[in-house]
């Protein structure tokens, strides 16, 4: 997990950081803190795209549905894998080890790369009115 994917938008990229510091968490983790820890990533998750889905709206952002479509799909993924976990935790493993970052990697460069650019060009601050989620404890 050493790329580089920050995009310029400080609470973007705090949020994801917060994602990440939690990704590495649930991967060392013990057996016990697993599951747990594996709910406090799809409830870090779901606040971090309430937070963009408000702000989209809020902003009109043109790419909006494509990033809703994306986040109903990873969320989804996310409690499928979990729900699996309660009955074969290997499963869910499986998930976190080896394919959450590169879900999330790819959302970063293919979607959220987008908004990122749009705030940019709009000269839009996230601060301005509108707060950022909270981080990973």
């Amino acid at each position: 997990m050493s790329d580089n994917l920050h995009l310029n938008i400080e609470s973007m990229d705090a949020t994801h950081d917060a994602f990440l510091a939690l990704l590495a968490k649930i991967q060392s983790c013990s057996e016990s803190e697993f599951m747990p820890l594996f709910e406090e990533m799809i409830a870090h998750t779901q606040e971090h795209f309430a937070y963009e889905e408000e702000m989209m709206q809020r902003l009109n952002f043109y790419g909006r549905q494509e990033h809703l479509d994306e986040h109903a799909n990873l969320l989804g993924e996310m409690q499928y894998f979990y729900n699996k976990a309660k009955k074969f935790p290997a499963f869910g493993k499986s998930y976190i080890h080896e394919y959450a970052y590169d879900k999330f990697k790819r959302h970063i460069i293919n979607i959220d790369s987008q908004l990122a650019m749009f705030l940019k060009e709009n000269e839009l601050s996230l601060a301005k009115g509108i707060s950022t989620c909270q981080q990973v404890k």
